[in-house]
C-alpha cells in the first residue's frame, strides 16, 4: 500500500505542477515559476502528511465517496493551517481551497486507479 501511495503522490506532484498555475491571475508570464513555487510548499505536505493520512483513511473507510470526502477534509485542514501560519485572507482561502481540491482529486483518482482490486 505504501508503494502505491508513493507512486500516486509522485503522479499528483507532476500533474498538479502543470494544472495549478492556471488558477492564478498572472500565469501567462511566469507559468513555470508559479508551478515551482506552489510545488515547493505542497509537495512536502503531500509526501508526508498526505500519504500518512491517506493510509489511515484507506484502512478505516471502505466506501469510496466517504473516503474522498475525508481526503478533501484533510486538505482543508492543511489549507487552514497554512493560512493561520501566514495571513488569513479570503481570496487566498479560495485559491488554496481550489488547489487543495485539485491535489486531492488527482491523488485520489490516481491512487484508486492503481488499486489491484477495482
Amino acid at each position: 500500500m505504501l508503494n502505491r501511495k508513493l507512486l500516486a503522490a509522485f503522479v499528483t506532484a507532476v500533474v498538479c505542477y502543470f494544472i495549478v498555475p492556471i488558477f492564478f491571475n498572472d500565469f501567462t508570464n511566469s507559468y513555470f515559476a508559479i508551478g515551482l513555487g506552489v510545488s515547493i510548499i505542497s509537495v512536502p505536505i503531500l509526501f508526508t502528511f498526505g500519504i500518512l493520512v491517506s493510509m489511515v483513511i484507506e484502512l478505516r473507510t471502505k466506501h469510496i465517496f466517504f473516503a474522498y470526502i475525508e481526503h478533501f477534509a484533510c486538505g482543508l485542514i492543511c489549507v487552514c493551517v497554512l493560512l493561520l501560519l501566514t495571513e488569513w485572507d479570503i481570496e487566498l482561502f479560495f485559491i488554496y481551497t481550489v488547489m487543495a481540491l485539485v491535489y486531492v482529486t488527482v491523488f485520489f483518482i490516481s491512487d484508486y486507479l492503481m488499486k489491484p482490486n477495482l
